[in-house]
């Protein structure tokens, strides 16, 4: 009765595929990028706390955050809970009668629960209100708009810009009730974590041993294998999932897992001063942006290749201020001389020891001084006292090193 869902998606067909793997051997790819190379990512804050619309290229998805009070789970009384929720049901070829949408839905929420629930990113302690009793229940719920391929790294950036964006309200717990506050009385309180985690998405070709990063629907849809890699920003590996059928190994594994790592930490660098820019937004008047102009081209865009590329233009001004020597003039008798010229004085290497130090030093040297004087006088008595048997055979004589060469006290009674 209906036909096959292959035909609907692209890249599903044998025409499809043998043409992106021929082009994959030629190292070229239909929009124009490298094999490493990255779409831009775009973030667009609503008026409401954890709402983040996210768009790589031609996909783009909208999360929203919220939260309730709830009971904890019997294992964990004394922690959160936090719920993620994916809908694909924007995307007009994924009907819900066909096999194509049970398998994305299930794919992207099974990465999702690993990466943000698995790895423990929150800290769901900080959600008690009331042991065994009263927690904050979090639940991210994403939407996916419009699919063009990487559903994964633009989910899990959505979900994690909007769970660092939300604010929830303060409560107090006296006599068995709960009291909320609204935000006119208290300020609204952000979640805590613990780690941020950012997932990077590579395709394996049988024709090619480089592997794509951030692929297009065509291109994911083509591809013989897929590995999904989770870094937090410290670098630290979250999660790891791989498979299809090209043979992978340990080399091509490494290449994408560090590529993937400075990939996470410039991400999570990108949604700080995103979110830093938000809140300046805020503080003006008559800047309100409504879920209608989210899905429009209205909304305040922020890119991830022009901020951080100003990010770099202020490091490289900044580092030039810092390295450029301050101009001053010295003086020397009547005369002002400037900085750039060069003064012969002698130096005083106490100067940068403290008082304590230099007591110490002086007091160290006097004892080292006097033992020697004591050491001199003893060896010139003994040389004295005994006389030249033979003249072959030379006289012994106490081996004493000079105040110059000897470091401490300690050397000099070794050596007599």
């Amino acid at each position: 009765m209906f036909m096959n869902a292959n035909l609907f998606e692209p890249g599903k067909s044998k025409s499809e595929r043998s043409f992106i793997q021929s082009a994959v051997k030629q190292n070229t790819r239909f929009d124009g990028r490298k094999s490493n190379e990255f779409r831009d990512v775009k973030l667009t804050f609503g008026s409401d706390w954890g709402t983040v619309a996210v768009s790589m290229g031609d996909t783009k998805v909208l999360a929203q955050v919220s939260c309730d009070i709830g009971t904890p789970s019997s294992a964990r009384a004394n922690e959160g809970t936090l719920y993620l929720n994916v809908d694909i049901k924007g995307v007009a070829f994924l009907d819900e009668i066909q096999s194509t949408h049970d398998q994305r839905f299930l794919t992207l929420n099974s990465l999702l629960e690993r990466t943000f629930r698995s790895s423990r990113c929150l800290d769901l302690e900080s959600l008690c209100i009331a042991v065994e009793q009263h927690v904050w229940c979090v639940r991210v719920d994403i939407n996916v708009l419009n699919h063009d391929g990487n559903l994964y790294d633009a989910s899990t950036i959505a979900a994690l810009a909007a769970l660092m964006h939300f604010r929830r309200p303060e409560v107090s717990y006296a006599e068995e009730k709960i009291h909320t506050f609204s935000e006119r009385e208290r300020e609204l309180m952000p979640l805590l974590f613990l780690h941020y985690p950012v997932s990077v998405t590579y395709c394996l070709y049988k024709s090619s041993s480089n592997p794509l990063v951030d692929p297009t629907l065509l291109e994911e849809n083509a591809a013989d294998s897929i590995i999904v890699l989770s870094f937090n920003s410290y670098q630290e590996l979250c999660t790891l999932n791989a498979g299809g059928t090209a043979p992978t190994n340990v080399r091509t594994i490494m290449q994408c897992a560090r590529s993937a790592a400075n990939r996470s930490k410039a991400l999570v660098q990108f949604i700080r001063k995103a979110l830093e820019l938000d809140a300046e937004r805020r503080l003006q008047p008559n800047r309100v942006v409504g879920l209608v102009d989210l899905l429009s081209d209205t909304a305040p865009l922020l890119s991830f290749k022009h901020l951080m590329a100003e990010n770099v233009r202020q490091e490289v001004v900044q580092k030039k201020i810092s390295d450029k020597p301050i101009p001053s003039t010295e003086t020397v008798g009547d005369e002002q001389l400037p900085a750039d010229t060069k003064i012969d004085a002698p130096m005083d290497e106490t100067t940068w020891l403290s008082v304590e130090q230099n007591t110490w030093i002086e007091q160290q040297v006097k004892n080292v001084q006097q033992s020697l004087k004591e050491s001199t006088q003893v060896a010139g008595k003994t040389s004295k006292s005994k006389p030249n048997r033979s003249k072959n055979k030379a006289s012994k004589k106490p081996a004493i090193r000079k105040q110059d060469q000897s470091d401490s006290e300690e050397e000099v009674t070794q050596i007599l």
